[in-house]
């Protein structure tokens, strides 16, 4: 092949070359195009959907009366049947039948079940949504929750303080129980323990008087945990003023709930790899 015929090949190879590569940049670019205005199209409908979608209202409570507060008793009856339910299934040589622990759950199931509608029925709390499970409020409430624990530690520490009987007791009651019922029962305070200790004082039994449901919620919840000592005292005292405040700010049962859950939650962890 001569140099001209060379020339001549080269020069239609190339533009060969040249025109498909245009043609196959415009087939992308145009594709790109369609694509973009798709995509984009779709996440401005989103943005528009999520601004014309309105936020959960805060929760506000009815109206209530004495005869309606009276409907307390009930939700304390619950919670301490739900309490003595894991009497079951207790057995201190740790043999544990399946059917005691069968019906352990069901009672337990209808227990939660039965103080969800009642709080429902009184408008004490909104239903379930996931929105209110916030997670940045959720995780500070559990930072100040282990705050107080490392105040409480200090304190512990200052006055030769081992620990609270109320804690011996709990760690006495999981020596003796299905480790399922025992995590069951300890990590469900979170539910019926804010509705007795919060819910109730804020939107049942003081709901006119804020800040008397505030001082009743905070000694209620201290109360209840039998503190023997300053040290306990402060320990139970610290994290009832972090639930208590994180109520009176909120008034979310939920966050609440998942707060005081997840602390507890905590707890079993280090007692069964202590254990």
């Amino acid at each position: 092949m001569g140099d001209d015929q060379k020339q001549s090949f080269c020069y239609f190879y190339f533009n060969h070359i040249s025109r498909r590569y245009d043609y196959f940049r415009q087939i992308i670019v145009k594709n790109f195009k369609i694509w973009y205005l798709v995509n984009m199209n779709y996440l401005e409908i989103a943005q528009n959907t999520a601004k014309q979608q309105p936020l959960l209202p805060p929760h506000e409570t009815p109206g209530q009366t004495w005869k309606t507060r009276l409907t307390f008793i009930w939700a304390l009856v619950l919670w301490q049947a739900s309490s003595a339910l894991p009497a079951i299934t207790m057995n201190r040589q740790g043999h544990f039948e399946l059917w005691k622990i069968g019906l352990f759950l069901l009672l337990f199931a209808a227990c939660v079940w039965l103080s969800y509608i009642w709080a429902l029925r009184y408008h004490l709390i909104p239903k379930i949504n996931w929105r209110y499970f916030q997670l940045g409020k959720i995780a500070a409430g559990f930072g100040l929750m282990f705050v107080s624990a490392l105040i409480s530690g200090m304190i512990m520490n200052l006055t030769g303080t081992n620990g609270t009987e109320n804690q011996d007791i709990i760690n006495s009651i999981g020596k003796v129980l299905p480790p399922l019922v025992f995590v069951i029962m300890t990590t469900s305070a979170g539910f019926f323990e804010e509705l007795i200790f919060r819910v109730g004082p804020f939107e049942l039994l003081f709901n006119k008087w804020p800040k008397l449901a505030a001082i009743f919620a905070w000694a209620l919840f201290t109360a209840a945990h039998g503190p023997t000592d300053f040290a306990s005292f402060m320990t139970y005292g610290l994290m009832s003023l972090v639930l208590t405040g994180l109520y009176a700010k909120y008034r979310n049962f939920y966050l609440n709930m998942s707060v005081h859950f997840l602390w507890n939650a905590l707890g079993m962890i280090g007692f069964f790899l202590l254990k």
